[in-house]
């Protein structure tokens, strides 16, 4: 199966087999497209940087709705599949169990607000693309000032950190898992565990399979928090090795950058 993943730099990108092509979103020359066919195209790109609170509305509008829909109107034409990557956050003003069925309900950031509109955009108007909507996902490829970059950073590279309240429940998958579901997917679906996992546990035990204290390296600053705790209706078991996956990544970059 011929496929084309947009966005190369992607944490997602990593986790698509390497006969898959992979492209940076940025400068695609489209020419040289006019005459390729795929049978599924993966768009991984999206302007996602939250914690950057200089960023507008429309710093986020200009690359996940107006570029995101100019890339998938070309490429729609010159593949049998597009996979476009929303969020399950269109769902987080919800309390408790979320299912693909349920409408829309969320906090209106500038990055959920760019994401919902794309999403209702692709669903209206393009019959050949699946919507997958991940919960929060992490891997050692995350960037910036995220949590878990943060995180991964520290126990990586033996750093101190700072972070804020982690004291919250969250479904949370590994990024390898969101790429296989996506892999598989023949319709619009949610990824995720099925379950919730305590933030501020995970974190710690993550610390402890490297022997490392966390209260040595981690200083806390809290604060109330106001997040909703929501999940995938699951009623199978969909994913149960956050931990594993999380840990085996962390130690082959600490054997990486540590010879």
């Amino acid at each position: 199966m011929k496929s084309l993943v947009i966005g190369n730099t992607s944490q997602l990108s990593m986790y698509f087999d390497d006969t898959f092509e992979k492209i940076s979103s940025r400068n695609i020359d489209f020419d040289h497209y006019k005459g390729k066919f795929y049978d599924r195209i993966y768009i991984t790109f999206a302007e996602q940087r939250t914690f950057e609170t200089s960023l507008s509305l429309s710093d986020f509008m200009d690359i996940n709705y107006d570029y995101t829909k100019k890339v998938i109107r070309f490429f729609s034409q010159r593949c049998k599949k597009i996979i476009y990557f929303s969020t399950a956050e269109l769902w987080n003003g919800y309390s408790g169990k979320i299912d693909i069925s349920m409408p829309f309900y969320h906090k209106e950031t500038p990055y959920i607000l760019s994401k919902r509109k794309i999403t209702e955009f692709l669903i209206n108007d393009f019959y050949n693309v699946i919507i997958i909507y991940p919960v929060n996902f992490n891997s050692i490829y995350r960037k910036g000032d995220f949590l878990f970059s943060k995180v991964f950073d520290s126990i990586i590279n033996k750093k101190n950190i700072t972070i804020g309240n982690t004291y919250f429940y969250r479904d949370m998958v590994h990024a390898k898992y969101v790429a296989e579901k996506s892999i598989l997917a023949t319709d619009h679906e949610i990824v995720g565990s099925g379950r919730l996992t305590f933030v501020n546990d995970f974190i710690r035990l993550l610390y402890q399979s490297f022997d490392m204290d966390f209260d040595n390296y981690v200083t806390e600053v809290l604060c109330e928090n106001d997040q909703n705790i929501f999940y995938l209706d699951s009623k199978d078991l969909k994913y149960d090795t956050l931990l594993i996956d999380t840990v085996e990544e962390l130690r082959r970059s600490v054997w990486k950058y540590h010879l």
